[in-house]
């Protein structure tokens, strides 16, 4: 990260249950997707509380903050009003609805690609608790990261067909998935970020094509 200090309010977020709050990796990704200095478009992927959306939001960014979880979709209009900030929402199944392109694309891809709204609610309520979450993650994540590589590696080419020249995709992975992204072609890894307290997960910058 920059050393510059930031003198932004500190965004308070609702939270509920089906949605996954606001942890260290949230707020690692949003830094990332800000990390560089001129704010443009962006898209707020899988978007759950809106955090990372309305953190771009408060440093002038344009946002899009899509979710196919309806009451995603609802919480994040929510705490888009409760902070002020001015965001489009709508209910999306990943890029099905969205339009245009983008300068940065940044995503917390869930463990398991066929999440449905009963997942999500034991998702978040495990999210609440770091200590059984790290231990779920010890025991099943490298069988779940196994297993979402196919959904990852359609992420990266429809980011691709959705990103401007010099735009950047931002994803919340872990080490082993980023080796496994970076070496698809015409992908390039960028900056790498630890998440605090998650072990052998990070967030991982991508571009595509000729980046010298």
């Amino acid at each position: 990260m920059s050393d510059h200090v930031d003198t932004y309010p500190e965004l308070i977020i609702e939270d509920a249950v089906g949605v996954c709050g606001v942890r260290d990796d949230t707020r690692t990704l949003a830094e990332a997707a800000a990390a560089d200095d001129a704010p443009g478009r962006a898209l707020d992927l899988g978007a759950g509380t809106g955090y990372v959306g309305l953190y771009l939001a408060q440093r002038g960014w344009q946002v899009d903050a899509v979710d196919v979880s309806p009451r995603a979709v609802e919480l994040v209009k929510r705490n888009a009003d409760r902070t002020g900030l001015r965001m489009s929402v709508y209910q999306s199944d990943m890029f099905a609805s969205v339009p245009g392109t983008f300068d940065a694309i940044a995503f917390n891809p869930p463990m398991r690609p066929d999440e449905n709204e009963l997942t999500r609610i034991a998702t978040s309520l495990l999210r609440r608790s770091p200590r059984v979450s790290r231990a779920l993650m010890a025991l099943l994540g490298e069988r779940l990261e196994g297993s979402r590589m196919p959904f990852l590696t359609s992420v990266v080419h429809e980011s691709r067909a959705r990103l401007r020249p010099g735009g950047r995709l931002v994803l919340a992975i872990s080490e082993d998935e980023t080796v496994e992204l970076a070496a698809l072609d015409g992908v390039h890894l960028g900056r790498v970020w630890p998440i605090p307290s998650m072990v052998r997960q990070q967030i991982a910058e991508f571009r595509f094509g000729d980046t010298g």
